[in-house]
């Protein structure tokens, strides 16, 4: 009986040792299949086109007023939002072809540019892409694709071996396939696909704490 007596703490204490031995296993493989993106430098990047008049639509991307009174892009608000969250600078990807401020106007010039493949020339970026690891990029939604100014962002900068978290506003459709077009355009860089913020542009006015929690959830808040 006293032999049993003098089993029994070791018994317990083995199993306790397996068993924080198991937990700390698990603990170590869920901060390995987390992705935590707080180290480094990042810069926000931006595509966004404001509508001053017309109504919106599914092909448009819609607009916010400040309470400053600003009208600011969808994608422009959330950009400025992670900013104000992580204190990352912004860069305001921008045509040298100004886009129509109409939104019917905007929305055929859009329709063109997307049947026809074209690339709109870009101002330089206030911003040098190689002082950074990780780029933030937003972008809307135009008739289920990127704008082709996203196309001629991609196309005319080298991003391999840089971290890119996109972020987008659409009108319905999520993110329509953008993301395997950036995968494929941003050759040599890592993607983040499968922790990506994309809103509706209804619920943008609204969604400043989903954008909190979305940077949370990236480790970067």
């Amino acid at each position: 009986m006293r032999r049993i007596l003098y089993l029994l703490p070791l018994c317990l204490f083995a199993l306790t040792g397996c068993f924080q031995a198991d937990q700390s296993n698990q603990n170590k493989e869920a901060s390995t299949n987390s992705t935590d993106y707080s180290g480094g430098n990042a810069l926000i990047v931006y595509f966004s086109k404001p509508e001053m008049n017309g109504t919106d639509t599914v092909a448009g991307a819609s607009r916010v007023v400040s309470e400053n009174d600003e009208i600011l892009g969808n994608v422009e608000q959330l950009a400025n939002w992670i900013s104000e969250d992580t204190n990352y600078p912004t860069a305001r990807i921008e045509t040298v072809e100004t886009y129509p401020d109409d939104h019917d106007t905007l929305v055929d010039q859009a329709t063109t540019e997307r049947s026809s493949n074209f690339r709109p020339e870009l101002k330089p970026l206030d911003a040098n892409l190689a002082d950074y690891n990780t780029i933030y990029i937003g972008y809307p939604i135009w008739w289920s694709d990127m704008p082709m100014a996203m196309y001629s962002f991609f196309e005319t900068n080298d991003l391999s071996g840089k971290t890119i978290i996109p972020f987008s506003v659409h009108g319905g459709s999520g993110l329509a396939g953008t993301l395997e077009s950036i995968e494929r355009l941003a050759s040599g860089a890592t993607v983040e696909s499968e922790n990506v913020l994309s809103i509706s542009r209804n619920d943008v006015p609204d969604a400043q704490s989903e954008v909190n929690d979305w940077l949370k959830s990236l480790g970067v808040n």
